[in-house]
């Protein structure tokens, strides 16, 4: 059994080239990014035929580099989007606090503002579906 520690070897055909490659990655991993590397560099050299080799692979680089830090931003952005969600989420299942009356005149006094906000509530309602 592989532990995570160790590196596994994968011998890959990167531009027409043989390379042993060593890393944690899975073998499907190691052939994918075989695969993916060898037709983008296929797509650049049909884009781009007049230059080097070299600046071939060096535009494919600073692509991939690219595309890294837009991923990046992406997991970024949705991490921050769950954090959000998750401190709404919490904050909706807390109780809501109701202020206890002082005495009885403050009691008759909320139940009042109570009613009050919900019959505004309903008219405000009904009025937005009377208008559809």
């Amino acid at each position: 059994m592989v532990t995570q520690n160790e590196k596994k070897h994968y011998k890959a055909n990167l531009a027409g080239k043989n390379y042993t490659i060593s890393g944690n990655a899975s073998l499907p991993h190691f052939k994918a990014t075989e695969t993916l590397f060898n037709k983008q560099l296929i797509q650049i050299k049909t884009v781009a035929p007049n230059l080097s080799q070299g600046d071939q692979t060096v535009l494919l680089t600073f692509n991939a580099l690219s595309d890294q830090l837009h991923k990046q931003a992406e997991i970024d952005e949705l991490q921050a989007k769950i954090a959000r969600l998750e401190s709404e989420l919490k904050n909706m299942q807390k109780p809501k606090k109701r202020r206890e009356p002082k005495n009885a005149i403050g009691s008759i006094i909320d139940d009042a503002k109570h009613d009050s906000q919900a019959r505004i509530t309903d008219k405000l309602f009904n009025q937005g579906t009377t208008n559809l």
